[in-house]
């Protein structure tokens, strides 16, 4: 089996050749332990005095020409590191959505603000930092959305190259936009949200529409690039259970998710959701939009993952669940990584719908470990598999 062909079978509930490894997409400090470190440091040349005075007076002007190329070029150079490292699959992330606001902030032009920031390893890094919308007014009066049918037309040529480039050597999951509930969060801030939900219902309609437009052409976009394997990321939960009473969030967020789904599967595609924390209370909603399976199934949350396993597993795919906090740094043992894999894999792993990867993306994970991750995941993970 190729990478694809083994992904797919994985999601459809066959046994595959053997267990799929994925990769989330990586920041650039594991970039660079596989790669190469780069001539100059991120930081030094976007974190400094020259570059913050062009960012207050031409910032938002530089997006086309310097953010957006950026962007995509950290974003190949992620999907390449994983390539090289053997995974079955990446996420492929296409941003086209930060401005150059002033010389320490970032926004999203969904309207949200973050600090730059430096990672600790010499790369510029971006940490949230609050809402753009905290009236009405500010909601109303943004002039900064993106339009949906110019961000399909960016991620339909991202997509392309990176069809061009990969073929079938990776499976690439294909992620253009963030997800509705995630994106409202950071827009209006966690406090205001529910009372925006509450007194003003007519703008949070609006924006759940323009959201859904954003994700629906977006992934219609990379599917026309090739792409079969969607990947939708919209953090529902903390680590101890919902953010939201799941009822309200199915009643809001689900029947966008169920079009968006819907359109991908008629297509011959699969679908698969991100939502970090504890999503026990919600995997049956995350069902019932459509999903054929969900990351990350975080290992410092509460989720009990063999609960899952045994509850939905039959026809849901679990992704996930090595830990980047400590598993894959530095500090663990290799031994360590080799029997978490092992003990995944028999637990998870029977009746296929099991693809193992990190549970996130950090800055401080320590490539050598993740080679054990994959390196055991292929020794450990051919089919048939005892339970």
């Amino acid at each position: 089996m190729n990478p694809t062909e083994r992904v797919i079978a994985t999601i459809e509930g066959r046994e595959p050749d053997r267990v799929p490894t994925f990769s989330y997409y990586m920041d650039n400090h594991p970039v660079e332990q596989v790669l190469g470190k780069q001539l100059l440091a991120s930081s030094f040349m976007i974190l400094n005095p020259i570059a913050g005075f062009v960012y207050e007076h031409w910032g938002k002007s530089l997006k086309r020409f310097f953010t957006d190329p950026i962007l995509s070029h950290m974003m190949l150079k992620s999907i390449e590191a994983a390539t090289r490292l053997g995974f079955d699959a990446v996420v492929g992330l296409f941003e086209p959505y930060f401005i150059f606001w002033d010389k320490k902030t970032l926004a999203r032009s969904t309207g949200s603000f973050y600090d730059m920031i430096d990672d600790g390893h010499g790369t510029a890094f971006y940490m949230y930092r609050g809402p753009a919308f905290k009236t009405r007014a500010d909601f109303d009066e943004w002039p900064y959305f993106p339009d949906p049918d110019d961000l399909a037309h960016k991620t339909y040529r991202f997509f392309r190259k990176v069809r061009a480039k990969y073929g079938d050597k990776i499976c690439v999951m294909g992620q253009a936009s963030f997800g509705i509930h995630e994106t409202m969060l950071w827009s209006f801030g966690f406090e205001r949200l529910p009372v925006f939900i509450r007194k003003e219902p007519e703008m949070i309609k609006r924006y759940i529409a323009l959201l859904e437009a954003i994700i629906m052409k977006t992934n219609m976009a990379m599917m026309d690039a090739g792409l079969v394997v969607i990947f939708d990321g919209d953090d529902f939960s903390f680590k101890t259970g919902p953010m939201m009473n799941p009822k309200h969030a199915d009643e809001l967020f689900g029947p966008s998710y169920a079009r968006i789904t819907d359109a991908v599967h008629k297509r011959g595609g699969k679908i698969l959701l991100h939502s970090c924390g504890d999503n026990t209370m919600l995997f049956d909603y995350f069902i019932k939009w459509g999903f054929d399976g969900g990351h990350a199934y975080e290992n410092t949350s509460n989720v009990d993952i063999a609960y899952e396993k045994k509850t939905h597993g039959d026809h849901f795919t679990i992704m996930g669940n090595i830990g980047v906090d400590y598993l894959l740094t530095k500090r663990s043992k290799s031994e360590e990584v080799t029997a978490e894999v092992k003990r995944l894999i028999q637990l998870c792993a029977p009746g296929g719908r099991f693809i193992l990867g990190p549970t996130h993306d950090h800055p401080d994970m320590d490539i050598e470990k993740v080679r054990v991750m994959v390196e055991a995941a292929r020794k450990y993970g051919k089919y048939p598999i005892q339970a």
